[in-house]
């Protein structure tokens, strides 16, 4: 039986945007690093950052070294946009 690809599901808060060259960074780490896809979806309850959900066959020193070296890439990946909030009500 063939075991799951590995998938990074990330949860992105729906008032952040895309930075897009980071993005493509991230998306081929991925894949060359870990062999896994990334799969975004906005959330639909307020966050303060972006949430990873490691979803398929991860083997447990695979997901931690993930999680170690994708987090700086994913928070460069996003960025809030309320700070535009704050200099439209100020």
């Amino acid at each position: 039986m063939d075991e799951a690809r590995p998938v990074l599901l990330l949860l992105v808060p729906a008032d952040w945007d895309v930075v897009p060259a980071a993005l493509t960074e991230l998306r081929r780490c991925l894949g060359e690093d870990y062999g896994a896809s990334l799969l975004l979806r906005m959330s639909s309850v307020p966050l303060r950052s972006p949430m990873p959900m490691y979803v398929g066959y991860w083997p447990r020193d695979l997901q931690r070294f993930a999680q170690r070296d994708l987090r700086p890439q994913i928070a460069e990946a996003f960025s809030s946009l309320a700070w535009m909030e704050l200099d439209e009500a100020g």
